[in-house]
């Protein structure tokens, strides 16, 4: 059985974590559901933005503890690459931008689902643990990668060797998320920069996301040729003529797409 539920508010895909009982754990049913949630909203013409989130107190505890999940022994990576490796890919990649709120604790592989976003909102109450060292197990979920390419090696290290949890208001500080916000108030703040996410070139957007990527580890000369490649792409589209119509017109652009 799916554990994920998935609306459309508009544009807006909004795809919600339902396992609240064990905090939104990475269960069969997770995995299974939120890869079928994620084909669905990236395949859906009329959305244009992601917002994922959790059910309940939790964002994602990560791995579901219990049954045969500490037996699996070699069969974990395998597991990982089946499983949770093409999930995270698919989030982190997904041509629509995703915005994570982090409704409540996210840990272990959790992390990881949290930052494959692209724009982070974390509750006040929200903590942040790589957990896995208090298992005797190492970082996986691309934890590894993304925490040290927001708050650096230095404090992903301590984090990583200690599984001291992090504060929403500390990884707002640090640059792990984009904000940090009252309770009450995150989904309205998530789902309003989702929206307008949603409103703008979805072209663009696209490229914009792999650029970022692209630069983290090229070098300069690769970099500004891509740049100049890619904006010869942006500058041939209906977007861009519209975006240039509006921004003379004074008035809100009308983005199609195209």
């Amino acid at each position: 059985m799916f554990q994920v539920r998935m609306e459309r508010r508009g544009a807006v895909a909004i795809v919600t974590l339902d396992n609240p009982e064990q905090y939104n754990a990475l269960s069969p049913g997770v995995l299974a559901g939120l890869a079928a949630a994620l084909d669905q909203a990236i395949a859906d013409p009329q959305a244009r933005a992601i917002l994922l989130t959790g059910a309940g107190k939790g964002f994602c505890s990560g791995a579901q503890f219990g049954g045969n999940t500490f037996s699996l022994g070699e069969g974990v990576g395998e597991m990982m690459r089946e499983k949770v490796s093409p999930l995270i890919e698919k989030l982190h990649n997904s041509p629509k931008p995703v915005v994570t709120a982090v409704n409540g604790p996210a840990a272990g592989a959790g992390v990881g689902i949290a930052l494959a976003g692209d724009i982070v909102f974390a509750a006040r109450s929200a903590r942040f643990i790589l957990s896995f060292v208090r298992l005797g197990a190492v970082l996986d979920g691309g934890t590894s990668l993304f925490v040290q390419r927001s708050i650096g090696a230095a404090r992903a290290r301590a984090l990583a060797l200690t599984g001291e949890p992090l504060t929403a208001e500390r990884a707002a500080e640090w640059g792990l998320v984009w904000k940090c916000v009252d309770d009450d108030a995150l989904h309205a703040e998530a789902l309003a920069a989702a929206e307008r996410l949603a409103a703008g070139p979805p072209l663009a957007i696209a490229m914009i996301k792999k650029q970022l990527d692209a630069a983290w580890t090229d070098e300069l000369a690769a970099t500004l040729e891509e740049e100049a490649a890619a904006q010869t792409r942006a500058f041939v589209t209906a977007d861009l003529r519209e975006g240039a119509a509006a921004f003379i017109e004074k008035r809100a652009p009308e983005f199609t797409g195209h």
